[in-house]
């Protein structure tokens, strides 16, 4: 009997040997191993993002919708004036006037440039590619002005 009880301890051994530190139940049967996985739930892409280019796909991200108070013909009137008031050559002027007619002419409003980014609409309509590119790339900035000036106008 003993002889049997030996080579069973010698064999529960050699099955603590071949699996490393892992616990032997009954006659070499190790436990079950274990591997746990973190898997993280996917993220929503956002509807017409073009997840081939990171850039743009964080860029579009990162852009966040704005209301500014206001009827819509009446908000891209304004933010045209601001940008007249940035420039003093008359050209310039009439250029970013051209652009808010075209905007209005098309039915477009700031919220929706703003979130296409993209001056080449009006580049292929026969704007300077500079005023183009200033009018659709400082709609988030004038936006920002005008929201921390709003407080300031209601208080008053």
């Amino acid at each position: 009997m003993c002889q049997k009880r030996e080579e069973q301890e010698r064999q529960e051994r050699q099955g603590k040997d071949k699996h490393k530190g892992g616990q032997v139940i009954g006659i070499g049967v190790p436990y079950p191993s274990w591997n746990i996985i973190n898997i993280l739930p996917s993220q929503p892409i956002a509807q017409g993002l073009d997840i081939s280019d990171p850039k743009a796909a964080v860029e579009q991200m990162a852009l966040s919708p704005f209301e500014i108070p206001g009827p819509r013909d009446a908000v891209v009137k304004e933010y045209g004036e601001w940008q007249m008031s940035n420039v003093e050559n008359d050209t310039l002027k009439a250029a970013f006037r051209h652009v808010c007619d075209m905007m209005l002419n098309n039915g477009l409003d700031l919220e929706q440039v703003y979130k296409d980014q993209d001056p080449k609409f009006f580049i292929e309509k026969g704007i300077k590619i500079g005023i183009a590119r200033r009018f659709v790339e400082d709609i988030g900035k004038w936006a920002k002005q005008v929201k921390k000036a709003i407080p300031l106008y209601e208080i008053l």
